[in-house]
């Protein structure tokens, strides 16, 4: 009767978790916890385990052609999954990820929140690039992509022109338009390469 129980209890976990569906405000919720949690962990006592925080540091420092010096700075947060039987540490799933980077005088910063699967859930990216939608002008863009299982929930843009004093958001919705799918893919596969160096670094650290 235990057995069946257990089994029957099992199967409804496993089932709750394949089938559940990331909302944009579950995705808002996560991404608000993630912040919560690096701002309260950023202590350097090493016995204090409210105030440590979990994650992996890479900077980058190199001189390239054309643009001069570049520094990158990736911070990779890691949460903690069940233990074997026998093992003393738990495995380890990427969580969140924030860069920032530059070209030349042009800095950009962005965002990633994984699934627990390693399936990218939101991203953010600041780029100040020329124009998406088509023309040469110089202009500032915030891109915030919420995602289900690979499969995009929305989009929203927004756009600061020159002379502009803040952002304006130019779309909101799930068809994104052609000007900024191009850019949707490079960040997709941005979020697909960050994951794959959590992992290198991850089974390569004590």
């Amino acid at each position: 009767m235990k057995r069946i129980l257990f089994l029957s209890l099992f199967l409804a976990v496993s089932l709750s978790s394949a089938f559940s569906q990331n909302t944009l405000g579950s995705i808002r919720q996560r991404y608000a916890q993630m912040k919560e949690y690096i701002a309260s962990h950023q202590g350097d006592d090493q016995y204090d385990g409210a105030d440590w925080g979990n994650w992996y540091y890479l900077k980058v420092r190199q001189w390239l052609p054309a643009t001069a010096g570049h520094v990158e700075d990736v911070f990779m947060y890691y949460g903690e999954g069940e233990a074997d039987e026998g093992e003393v540490y738990a495995p380890h799933y990427l969580k969140f990820l924030t860069t920032s980077f530059n070209y030349a005088a042009r800095k950009y910063y962005q965002e990633y929140l994984y699934d627990a699967d390693g399936s990218i859930a939101f991203i953010y990216a600041y780029d100040p690039m020329t124009s998406l939608d088509g023309d040469d002008a110089e202009e500032e863009y915030e891109l915030r992509f919420y995602f289900d299982k690979g499969k995009l929930l929305r989009a929203i843009i927004k756009r600061k022109a020159a002379g502009d004093e803040s952002f304006r958001e130019v779309f909101a919705g799930k068809a994104l338009p052609q000007a900024y799918s191009e850019e949707l893919e490079m960040l997709q596969a941005s979020a697909r390469k960050y994951h794959q160096l959590f992992t290198d670094i991850d089974g390569k650290v004590y």
